[in-house]
This record gives C-alpha cells, structure tokens and sequence, in this order.
C-alpha cells in the first residue's frame, strides 16, 4: 500500500513538473561582445523572467514558465517583442537589427508573421490609400467627398475581420490566433465570441485562449440587441445626468475628448446629421473622456454643441463608463433604437446616416 502511494505521489510530481512550459532560447549578436540578456514580461509593469550574460555575442536562456506567452528580449540597450511557445528557440542577428523576424522555432512567432503579411496586403495597402485620400479631400475642402472616403476607410474593419476570422480557421490549435482575435474584436461582443468559438479547446484555455473570453464576456452588458447600460455624468452646469433619464427615441451617443483631433473632426459630420434629424425625433448626446473639465468646457465653447454635452468625472484612464462600452479609442459612437437598445457601436460618417434613416424607417 506504502508502495502504491508513493508510486502516486512520485506521478502527480512528474505530472506537475511536466505541465510547465520549459524553452531554450539561444543567440549570436553580432556587433555586440558583452552585456546582459534579459527576458521580461511585457506591460507597463515589466517582470524579469530570466537573465543571462552576454559572452562573445552569444547567449543562452533555459527555464520554464506556467506557459507560453509573449514576451520581451532584451539585449542590452534593445529590445524586440516575440511569442515564445517553442522548446528551442534560436535568434542570429546583428545588435543594431534585433527583431522578432529573426526569432527560429517558435509556431506562434511565424504565425504572426504570416499574419502581418497576410493584412498588410488585405487591409492596410488599401485603408492607407483610402486614409491619403481623404486627407487631400479635407485639404481641399471638400467636405463631403472626405466624409465618403472615411466611411469607405471605416468600413474595410469589416474585411479585416473577415481576414482575421478566414485565418483564425486555418489555424485554431495556435495560441498567436487567440491573442490576435482579442486585438481584432475591438469593442465587440460578437466578434469576440465568434472569433474565441473557432480555436481549440487547448488554446481556448490557453493564456490567450482565457484572455480573449474574459474580455468578450465582459463586452456582453453592451452586446447588439440589449438596452444601452445606465450610466450618470456631469452637464456643462454641474448637474448629473443619467443615461436612463434619456432614454425615449432614437438616439446617438459620441464619445469624445478635447485632444482627440479626429474627434473635433467627427463633430462637424455629427452636426449635420443632427440638422437633418432632430425634428424627426432622433436625439444626440456627447460624452467628453478629459481628464480635465477646464480643457473640456473649452473645447464645448469652441465647438458651440448644440445637443446634450456631458462629461464623465472620471476622465479617460479611470472611465468606468468606456468600461461599459469597450471602448479602446475615440471617436466613438453608439446609435440606440427608440425602445433604448444598442443598434450599432463604433458606427460613424454616412454609415451612422445609413442607420438612422432604416430605423426611422421601422
């Protein structure tokens, strides 16, 4: 019996040690003779992982972590970001020209690579040269032009995530597939779950895998289809306004701030949607993300806004309200139906026009 339970112990021992993920990582940078190697956790609050010297350019990193992740090497004064998920890795590179590109024996590392070159002719060749477009439409004042060049640019997100999903796909069992579905989901729900439903079980339970479910479940409160989350926020004479005590119509929410040029931008889209609808019983708010109200009455002044304007007291980096919304960057905009429920986020130009005009319609 003694002999049956050690037997047990000395297997769920094994079963531990071998269920963390153990690398190797070597390398020769040329250019460079001594130093030290750091690998490190990346974030604003970087950890060390491991450390190593740096003899004649070469270098080597053995250990083991709960499991594969990005990472970042550092060499010195230089440092590249990679995804470590191979049991021996190689980097040969000049110091100057560090560079995940140069990383060997990593499948999620190729995998990005493959990805990037993968949008960059799918998404970014085009949006680059719709965004040049309507830079020189604006520069020529030609207002109209520029908002349908911009709604153009703002629709190829749609291809992108067609790309994303195609590819996702063809490679579901890689964990490079699960951190790239959590950046390309952006604020939405749907594509988050769309997107986490089509890796492995393995990688669902990945790091990323876990990851990009706990930030989709969390955009679940502001999913299409389900009332517009309450929330309260401050009117230019200090008074609260809550989100329920407008709700009635249809109505457009802009998140905005005082810094954000392109939000200044969308402002004079905005008011001229707001001429063609307001009698029609289509409502606007603004909800300014400053940090500071001083900057943000600015700006209401230089703006002349002629709907709602709030402000929420907690400003851009402690908003619990973009929380509610996912929102990543602004301008942002969500469009509400007359019943207070969440028809369109991150819908802007004549896309948000498109919108209003079908549910009117309805």
């Amino acid at each position: 019996m003694r002999l049956f339970i050690a037997f047990l112990v000395i297997c769920c021992v094994g079963c531990s040690q071998s269920s963390r993920y153990q690398f190797s990582l070597k390398g020769n940078i040329e250019g460079v003779k001594y130093g030290t190697v750091f690998l490190m956790t990346p974030g604003d609050s970087s950890i060390v992982l491991y450390k190593t010297n740096l003899e004649g350019g070469k270098f080597e990193l053995k250990g083991e972590l709960d499991e594969p992740r990005q990472v970042i090497l550092k060499v010195n004064r230089r440092q590249t970001y990679f995804f470590m998920d191979g049991t021996n890795m190689e980097i040969y590179c000049p110091y100057s020209a560090l560079s995940d590109k140069h990383i060997k024996g990593s499948p999620a590392n190729n995998l990005a690579a493959e990805y990037d070159k993968l949008v960059q002719e799918g998404y970014y060749k085009e949006f680059n040269q719709l965004i040049n477009e309507y830079k020189e439409l604006l520069d020529a004042g030609d207002q109209k032009a520029a908002d349908e060049k911009m709604t153009q640019a703002l629709k190829m997100d749609d291809k992108r995530f067609e790309l994303t999903r195609n590819f996702v796909k063809q490679h579901p069992d890689n964990m490079y597939s699960a951190y790239i579905s959590g950046i390309v989901k952006e604020e939405s729900y749907e594509k988050g779950k769309e997107l986490y439903d089509l890796l492995t079980p393995k990688i669902q339970a990945s790091f990323y895998g876990r990851l990009l479910k706990q930030q989709t479940e969390a955009l679940a409160i502001s999913a299409l289809g389900v009332p517009c989350p309450d929330f309260t926020a401050t009117d230019e004479s200090g008074n609260k306004v809550s989100m329920a005590s407008q709700k009635g119509g249809i109505m457009v929410l802009d998140f905005w701030a005082s810094w954000c040029g392109p939000c200044r931008q969308e402002m004079k889209n905005l008011r001229e949607q707001y001429a063609e609808f307001k009698d029609q019983g289509v409502r606007f708010m603004s909800i300014s993300l400053d940090d500071s109200v001083e900057k943000w009455k600015k700006a209401c002044e230089e703006e002349q806004i002629p709907w709602i304007s709030v402000r929420d007291d907690n400003g851009w980096s402690k908003s619990e309200i973009r929380k509610l919304f996912g929102i990543q960057a602004i301008p942002f905009i969500v469009l509400l139906d007359k019943d207070g429920n969440i028809v369109a986020k991150n819908i802007r130009r004549n896309s948000l026009r498109e919108k209003i005009l079908e549910l009117l319609q309805k």
